[in-house]
């Protein structure tokens, strides 16, 4: 087993679609919280180790919650709205029948550009949960006024970009798997995708 390719294949997505949404959600939040309490701050300060695995369990806990999230916002404000919803939601269901004896050279673009959907909505989910917390900071003076603002439009900003990006991405995903279903299961291929043989 080489170990690089398993880091690239494995941990590469899960830090990009789940710890740093994670870490951008709860930045202001920790903040907050350490700027309120001292006593953890010096705490953690002298334990480092702790504060490093407590700060990635924080991550990824706050990752996954925004991965459900994430979910309902595909659902409902991106693969309800489309027009051809039911021709879509079909042709995922085939999609995910398929057993491919030879992958297609697009199935592993198709998991490439999944990583780059998944980060985009998480990262618009992030962003809007990380709204109020930028504006607490404001509220507890540990930001001026000016910076508090700013910091909510950016995010807000940013929350609108990404969640049209990744509109758009899944839009692509979509016509990805019809093109990738196209013969599959009718001559002269099988079900898997394999040639028919003759």
């Amino acid at each position: 087993m080489d170990p690089t390719s398993t880091v690239r294949t494995d941990a590469i997505p899960a830090i990009a679609t789940v710890v740093a949404p994670g870490a951008a959600l709860s930045s202001p939040y920790l903040w907050a919280v350490l700027s309120r309490v001292p006593q953890s701050r010096a705490f953690l300060d002298r334990h480092e180790a702790i504060a490093l695995s407590g700060a990635i369990l924080i991550w990824v806990i706050s990752g996954f919650v925004i991965e459900s999230l994430g979910s309902y916002v595909e659902v409902y404000a991106i693969d309800r709205r489309r027009a051809d919803h039911k021709q879509v939601l079909e042709t995922w269901w085939q999609y995910l029948r398929i057993a491919w004896n030879i992958e297609p050279i697009g199935q592993h673009y198709l998991r490439r550009l999944l990583v780059s959907f998944k980060f985009e909505l998480n990262m618009c989910v992030a962003a809007l949960g990380s709204a109020p917390g930028v504006l607490a900071l404001g509220f507890m003076g540990l930001t001026s006024t000016l910076a508090t603002a700013s910091g909510v439009i950016v995010v807000l900003l940013s929350a609108a970009a990404l969640f049209r990006a990744a509109r758009d991405t899944a839009g692509v995903l979509a016509e990805l798997r019809s093109c990738l279903l196209l013969g599959v299961g009718a001559p002269p291929f099988g079900a898997g995708g394999e040639p028919a043989q003759p």
